[in-house]
């Protein structure tokens, strides 16, 4: 693939604009995802200070009151501001319900198998199994093929 640019004054610095054939469609999202990192603001609960992780950091969000617990990869875990009601903004980075209490991160996902009654089973690069509802299983199961 060949890769043009121009320097262009009208552009704002945080911004970088794309021109491609209309077959390679399917690259814009792999281009954003890989440009853009997001970071959330998570509160440390041994010590209750905010930092910021990285989305890619993400394993699962589980659903408290008003807060939402993460978990992290590394098995650590932080406290996010919000209910999962509010966090599906994260759908775009790849990060989705799978029961009304869980959001998982799919890129973490390596394998999964059919369970009863139309659930689904997901396993995650850790070792880690997790079931989707029936209600959410169809989306994944789109998203994982």
């Amino acid at each position: 693939m060949k890769i043009n640019y121009q320097l262009i004054d009208d552009y704002a610095t945080d911004e970088i604009g794309i021109r491609m054939h209309p077959n390679n469609h399917e690259l814009i999202s792999t281009i954003e995802k890989n440009l853009e990192t997001k970071h959330l603001e998570v509160i440390d609960p041994q010590n209750s200070r905010q930092s910021k992780l990285r989305i890619e950091d993400v394993l699962i969000i589980e659903a408290m009151d008003n807060l939402s617990k993460l978990y992290t990869t590394d098995k650590d875990v932080f406290y996010l501001k919000g209910r999962l009601k509010d966090l599906e903004y994260l759908t775009k980075y790849g990060i989705l319900r799978i029961s009304n209490s869980v959001m998982i991160n799919l890129d973490k996902i390596v394998s999964f198998k059919n369970g009863k009654y139309a659930r689904l089973e997901v396993y995650t690069d850790n070792g880690e199994s997790f079931v989707v509802s029936r209600h959410f299983s169809k989306k994944i199961r789109e998203y994982l093929r």
